[in-house]
């Protein structure tokens, strides 16, 4: 039989689900800013996984998926424990905005205080009631701002276990990205908790595909912590793992017409994107240097010289799929490949 598990002050019986909000701030008019949160306790022991979504305002797929997952996970066929928490950054999703009300970044005030910002408060309370004591760690997003992105898992691939669950996940590419200071991951690393990032679609909008694939992946990453007997199918075989990245920029401004996709393996000297003047008389057109993986672009029709237009990875391994035999897991404006 599993054990209780206390979160938040409050005892979960072994298969009891429960629905929590412990108050982490307030706002200017004192009303009190929780962290809803569903703590679901199998009836036998095993893995303590947890999974966060909108910690930026924004980014909305992450709370479909943990709904349907709500609706999927049963206490009653858990080994071990699920803490699901759908909106983390809650002022920010009932505004629409990426970041809190004070304009501060959620995923930069990790491991937070329980006296500083709102920012602060709220990163210490995820942290002290669902990052710690975790054995492994979920966090959705998707692209910022007029920009969307390929479904797509970020680790740190010297982490065996942390590349087993990517591999393991079923989105199509895996990318090396290293920790940003004060986010998510970087303070669940430093706990020992391995953390997947997944990053798919764009801001303020469901993505049907993205969202069918976070289900999926958080399922089969559960299944292969035999938390639960059955997983679907991934949505992707055999993900690309990916060490380096970088953002195209706009050489001229202009009306931008795309020649690539999102997702699209693209070759040195192909064609990426034309610039075209309003007037239609001056033309540039953009090709690429290299080889790589479209894994993230623009979403906007018009551009400024040097702003953002495609994200591309280099090429890295094929991973091998799960039935092969030989089968032994943004920030806006950096070129990097974004910790979110």
């Amino acid at each position: 039989m599993s054990e209780s598990i206390t979160v938040a002050g409050v005892s979960v019986e072994p298969g009891v689900r429960r629905d929590l909000a412990p108050t982490a701030s307030e706002s200017f008019t004192g009303d009190r800013t929780t962290l809803p949160l569903t703590v679901i306790n199998g009836s036998e022991d095993g893995a303590r996984v947890f999974v966060t979504a909108a910690v930026h305002g924004d980014e909305l797929n992450g709370i479909a998926i943990c709904r349907q997952l709500l609706e999927l996970l049963d206490p009653d066929g858990l080994r071990g424990s699920v803490v699901v928490v759908p909106i983390v950054n809650v002022l920010g999703v009932q505004i629409g905005s990426r970041y809190l009300p004070d304009r501060r970044d959620l995923n930069r005030a990790f491991p937070g205080s329980h006296t500083g910002s709102m920012a602060a408060r709220i990163a210490r309370l995820l942290l002290e009631e669902v990052i710690e004591g975790s054995d492994v760690g979920v966090d959705l997003h998707t692209a910022a701002n007029h920009r969307t992105n390929v479904p797509q898992i970020r680790i740190d691939t010297t982490d065996a276990r942390a590349l087993g669950l990517a591999t393991t996940f079923g989105a199509p590419f895996v990318l090396d990205a290293r920790l940003r200071p004060g986010s998510l991951r970087e303070t669940a690393s430093e706990r020992g908790v391995p953390v997947l990032t997944y990053e798919a679609g764009g801001p303020l909008r469901f993505d049907d595909d993205a969202i069918d694939t976070g289900v999926r992946g958080v399922l089969r990453v559960l299944r292969s912590l035999d938390v639960i007997d059955e997983a679907p199918a991934p949505a992707h075989e055999a993900p690309m793992i990916l060490h380096e990245s970088r953002w195209l920029r706009a050489a001229r401004g202009g009306i931008l017409e795309m020649e690539v996709g999102s997702g699209d393996h693209v070759f040195g000297g192909q064609p990426l994107w034309t610039t075209v003047s309003p007037l239609g008389a001056e033309r540039s057109v953009e090709t690429a240097e290299e080889e790589g993986y479209v894994i993230g672009a623009t979403t906007l029709p018009l551009v400024q010289p040097g702003q953002a237009v495609l994200h591309v990875a280099l090429p890295g391994d094929r991973l091998p799929s799960e039935d092969d035999p030989t089968d032994e897991e943004d920030e806006e404006d950096l070129d990097l490949p974004p910790d979110r």
